[in-house]
């Protein structure tokens, strides 16, 4: 049997790619960042909803492997990532309000 990651899209993010889940092949060295980049070429429209003008991923953007925030950890968005992963994408949060972990986030020279 393949080894697979699962990715599971919530909100704008399912309207935007069509679907609720997907899963990809695990290829041994995927990280996070990776996944994203592969997830933009098979839906460029998920583009401007997850990486900044400067090409970035977005600190609003919520997203999660296996139920954890990724950039609460010294890895961040380079997390490697094991068979079995799932992964979570929702929407950029437009509350107005910002979140902890971008607070948390050096590139919005938030808390440490």
């Amino acid at each position: 049997m393949e080894e697979v990651i699962a990715i599971r899209f919530y909100a704008n993010m399912r309207t935007l790619t069509g679907q609720s889940s997907l899963e990809i092949a695990y290829s041994g060295a995927n990280t996070l960042r990776e996944l994203v980049a592969r997830l933009v070429e098979r839906y460029p429209d998920i583009q401007p909803n997850l990486f900044d003008q400067r090409g970035n991923l977005r600190p609003d953007v919520p997203i999660f492997v296996n139920g954890r925030n990724p950039r609460l950890t010294s890895a961040g968005i380079n997390i490697h990532l094991e068979p079995d992963d799932v992964i979570s994408l929702f929407s950029p949060i437009s509350s107005g309000r910002m979140n902890v972990e971008v607070m948390r986030s050096p590139e919005v020279g938030g808390l440490e």
